[in-house]
């Protein structure tokens, strides 16, 4: 009797995860611990003391972490941060603004013309970055410099640059000193792994049931306003460069004066859209709502719904369960179809068409 073919979501996952995605997702608590150390020990040193607006410059994983801390304190925050994805500054940044500009590489082309227009225009600069062309013309110019640490894909590099970034929010007197919330979540994220983690069965790990409902759908992620909002918007990411798959992020109340009307008539797409629907116990009354209302209406027209909420008593420490959450999802997703996590294929032939000659161009 020939044996049964073995399920893709036991481990060891070997040359499947060739990139050892899955290890890395398992240091995220390790990250956070390093993190705060770091801080502790070399804090930021910063180049104006109360700018009008911190405006940081990135793309991809090197630039997530900055719409987290957004969404995260938008109702806290006493100046703007802008997350700028281009390699051109809006009007409003100014030499009385701060940049920062957020390279893992410190190849990134788009994030190196920010550093250079952000030059022209007198605006105060400072660098995330582990080394590369941008951190050599830092050093050059005297610009402080983070050094990050590690290595791997920017994406798998989350935590290393979130914590010191929300720590600039912190020198610049903005938030309140984040440590004990950061210790919460390194605290939460840990007691999660051993359920959420690759040794956990299937049966078992809520991770894994939902990747096995995703898998070979288009996921649609909704949640409300600010730090749902961009954890939406990281499993987005996560999805499209782990497991290769499609993906779609809206939040209400926005999308329910436009998108909702788009499930009256889905069409073939009724049976392979899947929709999360990102939670947190901020949420309010109206949001909660919408949130119901829309996942009903979806339901109604053959979607499937789903539904996760961060864990924790701080906000940043659901946030960053959120995460955790769909950095697991994302891994078994692209297990269940078959691809290396790591790799990143598209975008590599991308930044090799264009590309000048000279160095690869990274995040």
């Amino acid at each position: 009797m020939s044996e049964a073919p073995r399920d893709p979501l036991e481990p060891p996952y070997g040359a499947r995860d060739g990139g050892g995605m899955a290890a890395r997702i398992a240091g995220i608590a390790g990250q956070i611990d390093a993190g705060l150390e770091a801080v502790a020990s070399a804090p930021w040193r910063l180049p104006l003391r109360d700018p009008d607006l911190l405006a940081v410059g990135g793309l991809g994983g090197s630039a997530i972490a900055a719409d987290l801390c957004a969404g995260l304190y938008a109702d806290r925050l006493p100046r703007p941060l802008l997350v700028v994805r281009d390699e051109r500054w809006p009007a409003c940044v100014s030499a009385r603004s701060l940049a920062l500009l957020s390279s893992c590489s410190g190849d990134t082309a788009e994030t190196l013309a920010l550093y250079a227009a952000a030059a022209e225009r007198g605006v105060p600069r400072l660098v995330l970055t582990r080394g590369g062309a941008l951190g050599e013309r830092a050093r050059r110019d005297g610009v402080g410099v983070w050094r990050l640490h590690g290595d791997g894909p920017p994406r798998a590099a989350l935590f290393s640059g979130w914590v010191p970034l929300v720590a600039l929010l912190h020198a610049l007197g903005w938030i309140d000193d984040p440590a004990p919330e950061w210790c919460e979540a390194a605290a939460e994220t840990r007691a999660a792994d051993p359920s959420l983690g690759a040794a956990s069965p299937p049966a078992a790990n809520p991770a894994k049931r939902l990747a096995r409902s995703l898998a070979g759908r288009v996921v649609f992620l909704y949640s409300g306003p600010g730090a749902g909002a961009a954890a939406a918007r990281r499993w987005r990411q996560q999805l499209n460069e782990n497991a290769k798959l499609l993906g779609h992020s809206a939040v209400v109340p926005e999308l329910d004066h436009n998108e909702i009307v788009g499930w009256e008539r889905p069409g073939p797409l009724r049976d392979r859209v899947a929709i999360v629907v990102l939670r947190d116990p901020d949420d309010t009354p109206e949001t909660g709502a919408r949130l119901d209302l829309t996942a009903e209406l979806a339901a109604r027209q053959g979607a499937t719904v789903h539904e996760v909420e961060g864990r924790g008593e701080s906000r940043l420490a659901r946030l960053a369960s959120l995460v955790q959450f769909g950095d697991y999802v994302s891994l078994y997703v692209a297990l269940l179809a078959g691809v290396d996590p790591t790799p990143i294929a598209s975008i590599d032939e991308f930044k090799r068409r264009l590309a000048p000659p000279g160095p690869v161009r990274g995040r």
